[in-house]
């Protein structure tokens, strides 16, 4: 059985998780690594990488036509694009992420497989707003949130 870092990708905590969505489970996986990789990431402040782990994992849940679990895969990768806009300090870049990741997570009251989404949304409210500024300060450690709660 595979592992990262230690954690058996089929023991992984994957709570929070709204009831509806496809479970944990039955991922194989390859396809548990790259969520797996890409929270890693995420939590390293690797925000451009944690968008290209998750991306084949999108794809591939687009085969699968669940357009819930598709859409919450894409929102978080706008989250990873907004915060990495931030770092650039691209008003447009945060802002659009802003608008388009709320659209995609609607349907996901908690979360999906151990990522908490509800939690993110609101970790995400201090960037937009100073993005959205007159005068944004551009002051905010992005790297303060984390997807792995034994990371916050």
């Amino acid at each position: 059985m595979e592992t990262v870092e230690g954690c058996c990708l089929s023991e992984r905590n994957a709570t929070p998780h709204d009831s509806d969505l496809l479970e944990w489970n039955s991922l194989d996986d390859e396809k548990k690594k790259w969520l797996i990789d890409g929270i890693e990431l995420f939590d390293n402040g690797d925000f451009w990488h944690a968008h290209e782990s998750w991306e084949e994992l999108w794809k591939y849940l687009k085969t699968l036509e669940r357009p819930n679990e598709t859409d919450a895969i894409q929102g978080i990768i706008q989250i990873s694009a907004l915060l990495f806009n931030y770092e650039k300090r691209k008003i447009r870049g945060v802002v659009n992420m802003a608008s388009k990741l709320i659209s995609k997570l609607s349907k996901i009251e908690h979360g999906i497989w151990g990522i908490d989404v509800a939690q993110l949304r609101v970790d995400l409210i201090p960037y937009i707003r100073d993005a959205a500024s007159d005068e944004p300060k551009w002051d905010i450690d992005t790297k303060k949130i984390k997807i792995n709660s034994q990371n916050r």
